[in-house]
């Protein structure tokens, strides 16, 4: 197994574990206080528990080698899994501020605060500790997957910092405040949503990646022996990169030393993107001495 796969797995089981854990203690939580704001925190917990084990199994087809069938291999099973997640997100935060005005308009309160104060230190605690381990991990294997876990983990730790402000100033008599954090929460969860899906369909359209574009470009100007290139073609899928570019030579050298000259090119290309799929065509151009 690479290296990518089993860092990438690691984190998908990692999530998974959390999430379990998190449920079963907010779940208490809830029904020992009747915190809409909890109830937040617990349907995100939920959400990230359902979209972890999509990940998990996204995860394992993504890695699976190209075959016959799917030549570009699996990765955009990845973008798809991302995608669906930034729909379960959207729907969460609906309900939950859905729940939230009922809340307000019944003028429900909570009670045994202290247990919410105490399970939401505990999911502060186990999330900063995936998101540090999440980070390690995206900055090892660039996978969509766990960056989009990432991005809904980072902001749960926002949530639960938020639930664990609401908790607190309850006890101070602030009882709509716990209506009010839970809407701020549905926002958030929205806008997380939003930068998850808009980058998965962005892969899933084949976007041109124009960051790799300019670096390709300035490691065949550093190189000795091309004029330059054109036509350069990036896309990203799952943790592959598909490069095509045209490269640029004299037209009187020989067909060897040409030949040399785009492997030296490509073997640069893939020692800063070592995912990456190279296809070089070999141009001819006149050149002025």
């Amino acid at each position: 197994m690479s290296d990518y796969a089993h860092l990438s797995r690691q984190a998908t089981i990692a999530s998974v574990a959390v999430a379990l854990i998190l449920i079963i203690a907010k779940t208490w939580a809830y029904w020992s206080t009747g915190s809409v704001s909890l109830l937040g925190s617990l349907l995100d917990s939920m959400l990230d528990g359902v979209t972890s084990i999509i990940n998990f199994i996204a995860l394992r087809f993504a890695l699976v080698p190209a075959d016959e069938d799917h030549k570009f291999g699996h990765g955009k099973l990845e973008s798809i899994a991302a995608l669906a997640q930034s729909a379960f997100m959207v729907g969460s935060a609906v309900v939950l501020v859905l729940n939230s005005f009922d809340v307000m308009l019944d003028n429900r309160q909570m009670v045994n605060s202290e247990i919410g104060i105490a399970v939401s230190v505990l999911a502060i605690v186990l999330t900063l500790g995936l998101v540090a381990f999440q980070k390690y991990v995206i900055s090892k294997s660039k996978s969509l997957i766990v960056e989009a876990d990432s991005l809904h983990y980072q902001g749960d730790l926002l949530m639960n910092g938020a639930v664990l402000i609401a908790m607190a100033l309850v006890g101070f008599g602030w009882y709509w405040i716990d209506a009010i954090m839970a809407i701020g929460i549905g926002v958030f969860l929205c806008v997380n949503a939003w930068q998850v899906g808009i980058k998965a369909f962005k892969e899933l359209m084949d976007e041109q990646l124009p960051e790799v574009e300019a670096i390709i470009e300035k490691l065949v100007r550093k190189e000795p022996g091309p004029e330059g290139c054109h036509d350069v073609r990036c896309r990203q899928s799952g943790p592959d990169l598909f490069i095509q570019f045209h490269l640029e030579l004299d037209k009187n050298l020989p067909l060897w030393s040409a030949h040399e000259i785009g492997d030296r090119v490509e073997k640069k290309i893939k020692q800063a993107y070592p995912n990456a799929d190279v296809i070089v065509h070999h141009d001819p151009v006149s050149v002025e001495r």
